[in-house]
């Protein structure tokens, strides 16, 4: 017998146990690598190849540019002060994917449709669309009959439904004018092409989804741009007009405030150009009428008046450069394209508050352009950003009012000491006076034209002068592609992976959600109760007499073993009482009551089967007699033994079945009758075989153990749950069922583990089972 130990890790694997659950299941594993080979054949096969191109970049950063602003005047105007991180935002930014897709002007894409795969056609196609304007984002297809005719659809499956359409000449098409020209002389006839309409905005997106930007090093600045695309000459073509663009909008960044102060020097320096002509010609004039009149001029005479009056002129003329230039900022401010102003410095004045307040609107500019890298418009964050850069364009706008409104007073003030001044004047000679006052506007303009194109010269100085934020290291070529996939060896082991790990995994859910005893473990682990033996399943039975037909069969030896492992635990009496139960019905109980009785009755011993099954009596028809009388009979004293006892037609082995169904058999098997019953059977028999109710149902097995010697417990393979074993195992251990044993009834391989260990082993009808110790195993010529 097998005395199994004591409960272990629920979710402890038994090796053994497993290995033949995976040999059990073999077929989820020829399921899941077919269907996995075949998976990553389909992916080598028709996956269309990607390759992944790369260029170089070298970008400035943030110290890179200091200390040029010093080298040349004016270089201030285009220093710029840049992070790595924030370079990589731009380059990724859509304003930037926009001017990259403009350049290409790829509004036409042309595609070969083909059996297996669809072939980009970039950069040469076989045909071209022409197209109007008024044609929106789509897709369609062409199939060319001949040379110069085609049909034209929307869907494929249609294509050969839709009427001929003639090359080269227009025609409707989805609400838009459309014509095929320049067709190739590789087309052949009967190929289909897909033809793809897509706008600036949808390559944009495209184009910063696919962008792949990289470091080469955490000390260096130099940007490795990457794309990885099915066709490596569009990615070639998009990364060079990516790079070439960002070093162009970055020198047009750099210029923006020179080019604006250029524009301010221009748009002063034509006003004060027309002045100067007219003074330049009335003092000329004056020339001529002196030389006519013989007039001579004294330079002495009201000199120091006039310089006076010159040096207030010089001032009025600088601060009405300070009032031009508030005015030129109010109304830069004022526009909604705004993005830079040159400082007051450049015109020669000072005023830190505005160029603080002007600096302090560029960085909140450029926050915004940052933000706008990772939120849409109209985003809250964008929002409040946009709201502060009003704010701070309003507070500018009041504060350059006010500065030109304390300038417009300073002029005031200027002038009317200029008039004093001229007053005096006013006592020479007329001729003298109108001399002096053509001199003194001809230098003032003079001056004043020559001030600003120095200002003019230093502001395109410094945008001549103005670097690019970037330089170009690696141009993408084809010697810059590499393939990335499909890599049919990986694809291949990954798919066989993971055709191995999900019936694996399947696996080990039937191993662990398995409520029912199905291995030797799940007895191990669940109770301490010894194994008497195991039963070999057999099909097409017709009713349960197994053994009395065919002693020399496996079913026969599996019941010599129990019985001979019954005799140890009964201690070796000559005469020997067993109490047969189970948990619930269809475990085999009956059964085994059956055949354990036919066995003992083969070895000569006068044997007995007690139906005490008094709730669903059955075991009568195994036998084909009759019910009318049995053990209920008995109970109620309404029979006597010899009249409750039927024959069998197996020799030495009697019957009393259970009679009919009584209203409280519990109180029946109590009674003193049953005392009686048993002590007579005793006398009279060598075996007595007690068929019980089912444990795990009714009391009954309970009160019927206190007659036998021995109890056996049946257990179905995969069928019995652990929670009945469990619950059988706890009275057990409690003292309530002593000397109890297990007999697994209905063992096959083919459901699930054998019972073996010491006490079985496997033969050739594929049926596994328990021998005990070795006794009982051979021709048993007691047996008859």
């Amino acid at each position: 017998m097998q005395n199994n130990s004591t409960e272990k890790p629920s979710l402890q694997i038994d090796p053994k146990v497993f290995v033949q659950y995976i040999l059990r299941y073999w077929f989820l594993f020829l399921i899941g690598i077919s269907g996995s080979l075949s998976y990553a054949y389909y992916q080598v096969r028709y996956t269309v190849p990607k390759v992944n191109t790369t260029s170089r970049m070298l970008v400035k950063d943030e110290y890179s540019s200091w200390g040029q602003e010093y080298f040349l005047p004016g270089m201030e105007l285009v220093s710029g002060r840049n992070r790595l991180v924030n370079e990589i935002g731009i380059i990724k930014s859509i304003p930037l994917m926009t001017l990259v897709s403009k350049e290409l002007n790829w509004d036409v894409s042309y595609f070969k449709v083909g059996n297996i795969k669809t072939t980009d056609q970039y950069p040469n196609s076989d045909f071209t669309l022409e197209f109007d304007s008024t044609l929106s984002e789509q897709s369609f297809y062409l199939k060319f009959e001949k040379k110069d005719h085609f049909r034209i659809s929307n869907n494929l499956d249609s294509l050969n439904q839709v009427p001929l359409r003639r090359v080269n000449e227009v025609f409707t098409f989805n609400k838009s004018d459309l014509e095929i020209t320049k067709v190739s002389s590789r087309i052949r006839f009967g190929d289909d092409y897909l033809v793809k309409i897509k706008n600036f905005e949808s390559w944009s997106r495209d184009f910063q989804r696919s962008l792949k930007i990289d470091v080469e090093n955490q000390e260096s600045s130099i940007l490795i741009l990457s794309e990885i695309n099915s066709n490596s000459d569009r990615s070639i073509d998009f990364l060079n007009s990516l790079m070439r663009t960002y070093i162009r909008w970055g020198m047009d960044q750099n210029n923006l405030i020179a080019s604006n102060t250029i524009s301010f020097v221009d748009m002063q320096l034509r006003g004060i150009s027309d002045s100067l002509v007219t003074t330049e010609l009335l003092l000329e004039q004056f020339h001529q009428k002196n030389f006519s009149e013989r007039l001579y001029i004294t330079e002495e005479s009201g000199r120091s008046n006039f310089i006076e009056v010159v040096d207030l002129e010089e001032q009025l003329t600088q601060r009405s450069i300070q009032r031009e230039y508030y005015e030129a900022l109010i109304q830069t401010l004022k526009k909604e394209d705004f993005t830079a102003f040159p400082s007051a410095a450049v015109f020669g004045f000072q005023d830190p508050n505005v160029d603080k307040m002007i600096n302090r609107i560029y960085t909140v500019i450029q926050e915004i352009n940052e933000k706008l890298l990772h939120y849409q418009e109209g985003n809250e964050v964008i929002k409040m950003k946009e709201s502060e850069l009003d704010q701070y364009k309003k507070d500018l706008i009041q504060v350059s009012e006010a500065n030109k409104l304390q300038v417009n007073q300073l002029i005031d003030s200027i002038r009317s000491v200029i008039a004093v001044e001229e007053s005096k004047v006013m006592k020479i000679p007329r001729e003298q006076r109108e001399y002096y006052n053509l001199v003194r506007e001809n230098k003032l303009l003079s001056d004043l034209y020559t001030y600003l194109l120095n200002k003019r010269s230093e502001a395109s100085i410094a945008r001549a002068s103005n670097l690019p934020k970037a330089q170009i290291l690696d141009f993408a070529d084809n010697y810059r592609v590499s393939s990335v996939g499909p890599k049919s060896k990986s694809i291949y082991l990954s798919s066989l992976l993971i055709g191995l790990i999900l019936p694996l995994v399947a696996v080990l859910i039937f191993y662990f959600s398995n409520s029912k005893i199905v291995d030797s473990s799940d007895i191990e682990n669940n109770t301490t109760i010894p194994l008497l033996g195991t039963v070999a399943f057999k099909k097409s039975l017709n009713n349960n007499l197994v053994v009395s037909g065919n002693l020399k069969s496996v079913v026969a030896e599996s019941y010599r073993s129990i019985r001979t492992n019954l005799n140890f635990m009964s201690e070796g009496k000559e005469k020997v009482k067993v109490l047969v139960t189970s948990s619930v019905s269809g475990e085999g109980k009956t059964f085994t009551s059956i055949n354990l009785a036919s066995i003992y009755a083969a070895a000569g011993k006068k044997t007995i089967i007690v139906g005490a099954d008094l709730r669903k009596p059955k075991i009568f028809d195994d036998f084909e007699l009759l019910n009318d009388v049995g053990l209920s009979t008995y109970l109620i004293n309404k029979g006597t033994l010899e009249e409750v006892t039927q024959k069998t037609r197996i020799l030495n082995l009697d019957l009393i079945s259970s009679g009919p169904i009584p209203p409280n058999p519990a109180e029946l098997i109590e009674s003193d009758r049953m005392n009686v019953l048993m002590s007579q059977l005793e006398k009279k028999y060598d075996a007595i075989i007690i068929d019980s109710p089912p444990l795990g149902l009714v009391t009954d097995a309970l009160l019927l153990k206190k007659y036998a010697d021995v109890g056996v417990y049946i257990l179905r393979h995969n069928y019995t749950k652990k929670a009945h074993l469990k619950n059988v195992s706890q009275l057990y251990e409690d003292g309530v069922l002593t000397n109890m044993g297990l007999v697994v009834n209905a063992v096959t391989q083919k459901q699930g583990i054998g019972y073996g260990g010491n006490y079985g082993y496997g033969y050739g009808y594929g049926y596994g089972y328990g021998y005990g110790y070795g006794y009982g195993y051979g021709y048993y010529s007691e047996d008859k």
